[in-house]
């Protein structure tokens, strides 16, 4: 088996889940927690299997987030929102604000191994290929799917509406391993090529399928807890709350010696046009994220090895704009110049700045590392706002309005 070398890739998104930034519709979070195109009523989707998918505001919190960890719990029927009868639980995805066109996705997460929960993290398109034949086809890149009451089985596999791939499915379309030690948490891998579609466990390939002719377009990330009454993967049975624990989601695209990938960040307002399928992903360089009133400058420099240093930027535990990437080298004594806006109202801010990508390889000229070289807020010099991350990691500080 090859492994897989991120060397070649660069990070375009990035959950940690050190904070919670999950909402129902996505706007101003990460994730959004209702597909629109499957709101059952105010507060669920109608999600599949024996669950619907909840938000926090029908009265069950599905999602919890601790020590960079979320959680989400499926519970048998507790409140009025939902399906009649169903289980409530948890998906997040990306639809409408994040989505992108090959590249390597990956999730390291702990699944259940009690019966009746079926764990998953796959990939949809932006914008559906309608099924030529009618033959009830479509797009669907699954990264993993796997059921509780067989843990160690991990199923792979693309949906796709080309006729001759669906001849047959198993042999041709789905990839199937199985983990030696299910129980921990693992990682789970699809690298999306052009012309190749490959499937990677703890950063191992274990299987490789031909990249569909409708597989050519931007699509958006989901990762979900269902829960199923099957005779042989059923929740009733126990009856008892079932959880699963995702550490990551993480998106790669490839650099230019090895494919082409760009990040699509979507508006939904505007997705009856389709969006190109490659855009250049934003740079640090004198860039301008978010909008608003209030004007936050960041000098940013880098260490570059192996690639650019690449960060994102939160205030008040909120992303603002997209993965960054640095160009001013620090030994030149040039920074980046990148303007944050938002409207973030009186008083006291946390900003965080989070390096995303470090690389080393034991001398001082094979080392990633980012630099905040100083802040200016409003017109006025930030004091402590200078830090080298010299690791994967947040350096925090503080600004405040009159």
């Amino acid at each position: 088996m090859s492994a897989i070398d991120l060397s070649k890739y660069q990070l375009t998104f990035d959950d940690e889940f050190n904070s919670r930034s999950i909402s129902q519709t996505g706007d101003g979070t990460t994730w959004a927690d209702i597909r629109p195109q499957w709101r059952f009523d105010a507060n669920s989707d109608i999600g599949f299997g024996h669950s619907s998918f909840v938000d926090p505001a029908s009265g069950y919190d599905p999602f919890n987030v601790s020590n960079g960890v979320l959680t989400i719990t499926a519970v048998p029927d507790r409140t009025a929102s939902g399906f009649p009868g169903s289980w409530e639980s948890g998906l997040i995805t990306t639809q409408g604000h994040f989505s992108q066109t090959y590249g390597y996705f990956e999730i390291r997460a702990d699944f259940s191994n009690l019966a009746g929960a079926w764990n998953a993290f796959w990939l949809l398109p932006d914008h559906a290929i309608a099924d030529p034949n009618n033959a009830g086809h479509w797009q669907e890149l699954d990264v993993v799917e796997n059921y509780g009451s067989f843990e160690k089985g991990i199923y792979s596999g693309i949906h796709t509406t080309d006729a001759a791939p669906n001849e047959n499915w198993q042999q041709n379309l789905q990839v199937y391993s199985e983990l030696p030690q299910p129980s921990g948490f693992h990682t789970y891998g699809l690298d999306w090529n052009e012309d190749t579609i490959g499937f990677y466990v703890d950063g191992q390939l274990v299987g490789s399928k031909p990249t569909p002719s409708d597989m050519h377009g931007p699509m958006y990330l989901l990762a979900d807890l269902a829960t199923q009454a099957d005779p042989n993967n059923n929740a009733d049975v126990a009856n008892v709350p079932i959880s699963s624990q995702i550490d990551y989601i993480r998106a790669y695209s490839h650099l230019p010696d090895t494919g082409t990938a760009t990040s699509t960040p979507t508006n939904p307002d505007t997705a009856a046009t389709p969006p190109p399928t490659t855009t250049t992903p934003p740079t640090g360089d004198g860039s301008t994220i978010g909008a608003g009133t209030h004007k936050l400058v960041l000098s940013i420099s880098q260490d570059a090895y192996l690639g650019d240093a690449q960060y994102r930027v939160e205030v008040d535990g909120t992303q603002v704009g997209g993965i960054q990437t640095a160009h001013s080298l620090h030994g030149s004594g040039q920074t980046d110049q990148v303007l944050v806006q938002g409207d973030w109202g009186n008083g006291g801010h946390d900003v965080a700045v989070t390096f995303l990508n470090d690389a080393w390889d034991g001398t001082p000229a094979t080392d990633r590392n980012l630099y905040l070289d100083g802040a200016n807020y409003d017109g006025t010099d930030v004091a402590d706002a200078q830090h080298a991350l010299l690791g994967i990691g947040a350096f925090h500080f503080h600004i405040f309005d009159a």
